[in-house]
């Protein structure tokens, strides 16, 4: 199916949206950028969900293919922690009750939810790239 001057836009929209990867890379970068703009608690659920998914992107081509090369290894493992370290700062009191205003109580809950967010993008866009 390509585009169609007869079909609907909002095909065309949808056919655009899933076939170009550079913009579903754009649509994905929106989420910590509004984020980091809005410092409410689904500003801090999409910016956690947006290192979830980079976790979740990193790891996901290791479970596919055998590791041999060391050095691309150790590059991800960097990134893994470096990752990893983001997540803790955002869960700091500091950050996360006096910024964005969520108790200890709400952050396994808040945490979750980003994280199934962030995983999902990773399946959905493992999907649409097959």
């Amino acid at each position: 199916m390509g585009i169609d001057s007869t079909a609907n836009p909002l095909e065309e929209y949808f056919y655009i949206a899933t076939h170009y990867y550079y913009l579903s890379a754009a649509f994905i970068l929106l989420l910590p950028m509004v984020g980091i703009c809005t410092n409410t608690k689904v500003g801090w659920i999409l910016i956690q969900s947006y290192f979830y998914f980079l976790i979740t992107n990193l790891v996901f081509p290791f479970t596919q293919t055998e590791v041999t090369d060391v050095s691309l290894s150790s590059l991800h493992s960097i990134a893994f922690f470096l990752i990893l370290l983001s997540i803790i700062l955002m869960n700091k009191k500091s950050i996360n009750n006096l910024v964005y205003g969520i108790k200890k109580s709400e952050l396994i809950p808040k945490n979750t939810i980003a994280s199934v967010i962030g995983i999902s993008i990773t399946i959905l866009l493992a999907i649409l790239k097959r």
